[in-house]
């Protein structure tokens, strides 16, 4: 096995929804690349068990964990500045939390539409504004937006604030791309369909038989296929990408 211990050179890392399924997935690829990583959930369980779950697993690296809800825009002033003061200035940044509330499309509850959409991208947007801040400080850095592939598809008849939210995501990266150019700081996308290891997915067995065939590749993505896609973009091997919107859905995303 390739030792990957310093590919990241303990820069910070700060993933978001890191509890469970991608996140976690992620969070350890990152420390297994020798980042400091900081672990976000909404749930405090499933934050502690990832950060014991790291820290049993690289103790050679520095790990802290924080609970952060997407949806509370106080607690990133407050979780960006004391992992500044505790862990140092963030230099890598995972979006990969999100809020979906399946409904209707006609029948979406005005007031779910906006929480889905103030979550998923008013706050992406908020929190990367404060995180850039950081990385300036820091002398550059990087910003992977956990996509999908919803905008595109179409994504279910309930989940058209997701798609929504998900598109203007994308449009955001593109729009810092220029902006965070000139202080050394990359944004860039990971486009996922169906993963299995995760709870929406693996909660949906039938979802799951029916889409299958419809992966060219023959498989669901997996956890780890989209934690190393992270990884590259975030790593020196991506130093000249930015403004990427890398698809790992085994081309599902491809339409005739």
């Amino acid at each position: 096995m390739t030792d990957n211990s310093s590919e990241f050179g303990g820069r910070v890392a700060l993933i978001t929804g890191a509890g469970t399924g991608i996140g976690r997935t992620t969070a350890r690829r990152l420390a297994a690349g020798g980042a400091q990583v900081v672990v976000t959930d909404k749930h405090e369980g499933r934050m502690r068990e990832t950060t014991d779950e790291l820290t049993d697993g690289f103790p050679q690296t520095a790990i802290a964990g924080y609970q952060l809800d997407i949806e509370d825009r106080a607690q990133f002033d407050d979780v960006f500045a004391r992992v500044e003061r505790e862990v140092g200035p963030i230099q890598i940044y995972v979006w990969n939390a999100a809020l979906n509330i399946p409904e209707p499309v006609f029948e979406q509850d005005p007031e779910r539409f906006d929480r889905i959409m103030y979550a998923n991208t008013n706050n992406l947007w908020y929190s990367c504004a404060r995180v850039v801040q950081q990385m300036k400080r820091a002398g550059g850095g990087v910003i992977v937006n956990v996509g999908s592939i919803a905008p595109d598809s179409g994504a279910a008849a309930t989940e058209p604030a997701y798609a929504m939210s998900k598109a203007a995501g994308r449009a955001l990266i593109n729009g810092m791309v220029k902006a965070g150019g000139e202080f050394n700081i990359r944004a860039n996308e990971v486009v996922m369909g169906m993963v299995t290891g995760t709870r929406f997915t693996d909660t949906r067995p039938e979802m799951q038989e029916a889409l299958v065939p419809q992966v060219p590749l023959g498989r669901l993505g997996r956890t780890e296929d989209i934690a190393e896609a992270i990884a590259f973009l975030a790593s020196d091997r991506a130093s000249h990408i930015s403004g990427a919107v890398l698809n790992v859905s085994g081309g599902f995303h491809v339409r005739l």
